[in-house]
Formats: structure tokens, sequence, C-alpha cells
């Protein structure tokens, strides 16, 4: 027969247990967070510096405009917080 003492023991083993992993987990969502938004910074000022030859008048629209962006991979490594 188990008692009662055994039982609170385990609830409090599993919510600590809980908590781990909802700490690793928030962990992954925020640094995949702070990824996606420098991913937008980078590409934002790559879009902007080739927006300059669309404005500057001259008829040569026909001149295809090139980004020169490549995205950065997202690894396992910098999601798994350690």
């Amino acid at each position: 027969m188990k008692s009662a003492r055994n039982n609170k023991g385990q609830g409090t083993i599993e919510t600590v247990m809980a908590f781990i992993i909802l700490v690793i987990v928030l962990g992954g969502m925020v640094n995949i967070w702070f990824w996606f938004n420098n991913q937008m910074i980078k590409r934002q000022v790559a879009y902007n510096n080739s927006r300059v030859t669309a404005g500057t008048g001259k008829n040569d629209y026909t001149k295809p405009v090139s980004w020169n962006y490549v995205p950065e991979t997202l690894t396992e490594n910098a999601v798994i917080v350690k």
C-alpha cells in the first residue's frame, strides 16, 4: 500500500520536470524568434540597397536588380538552449 507522502513526492517530481521542459521549449522559441528578426533586418537592408537603382530616373528598367542576399540557415544548435 502506498502512503500519501509518496504520492506527493511523485507529484512534485512531475511538476519540476514539466517546468524544466517548459523552460527548454520557451527558450527554443525565443531563439527562433531572435533568428527570424535578425533575418528580417538583414533582408530589408539588402532590399533597400537594391531599390536605389529603381528610383534614379534612368531608363534601365529592363536591367535585373539583384538583392545579393543569401539567408542564413537555422540549425538545431541555434535553437536548443544549452
